[in-house]
């Protein structure tokens, strides 16, 4: 008789409400066939150490990791700000830290989808064919996203998102909820994308856009 495998221990970073979301897409991975042990979340904010949030424990923060590092130890990054997200992943991968992917089990994932380490995936996006999602990125709900898109690392996808063929998002772009980025068009690095906005020409990096049609209102320096 072959041994049971046991879950991988995981542990998300952040326990805001991406981390609650977060949470629910990996209690949905173990309904379909366990996966992971959900030890719990680490969050910087001291008030809430010892706390439960969506029922398991808040462990603590940097304090926790550097005494808990063990082999099996597994994260998931649960920041929503992009650029947070970047800095506490390059934190956590300088000490050898092991990221893993979530992708709700509803969602379809074609053999021609890539999809990078770190990522979270929820519930009712689609994918079609000849797709590339970086690492560390975040697609929340019901997302369209078809043919020859590349979304770059540490970018945020927010429900309702509709990324036409050849879209290209560069490194850790924010969109807001409901965007729309027509057929090849290229959103920069760090660019932030307005709620309902509609992106029908390239977007300068590190710009924020919004409109129908989309229209870059700030300019940040470095860009």
């Amino acid at each position: 008789m072959s041994r049971m495998t046991e879950p991988a221990k995981l542990v998300i970073l952040g326990a805001g409400g991406l981390g609650r979301e977060v949470l629910a897409t990996v209690r949905a991975c173990n309904e379909a066939g366990r996966q992971w042990d959900v030890l719990g979340f680490l969050d910087a904010d001291e008030k809430l150490a010892g706390k439960k949030v969506g029922g398991v424990p808040v462990l603590g923060g940097d304090d926790w990791y550097r005494n808990n590092q063990y082999e099996s130890l597994r994260f998931v990054c649960a920041i929503g700000k992009p650029e947070v997200r970047s800095r506490v992943v390059e934190t956590m991968s300088a000490v050898k830290s092991k990221f893993v992917s979530v992708v709700h089990p509803a969602v379809q994932v074609a053999e021609s989808v890539a999809i990078g380490a770190g990522t979270v995936i929820m519930a009712g996006t689609q994918f079609t064919a000849d797709i590339r999602i970086g690492s560390h990125v975040v697609i929340y709900l019901n997302c369209s996203i078809t043919h020859d898109v590349c979304v770059g690392d540490f970018c945020v996808i927010p429900s309702g998102c509709n990324l036409s063929g050849g879209a290209i998002l560069e490194t850790g772009v924010l969109l807001g909820s409901g965007v729309s980025v027509l057929p090849r068009r290229r959103i920069g690095a760090w660019a932030t994308i307005g709620a309902g906005s509609v992106v029908v020409k390239d977007i300068p990096p590190k710009s924020t856009a919004m409109g129908a049609p989309c229209r870059v209102i700030e300019q940040r320096p470095g860009s």
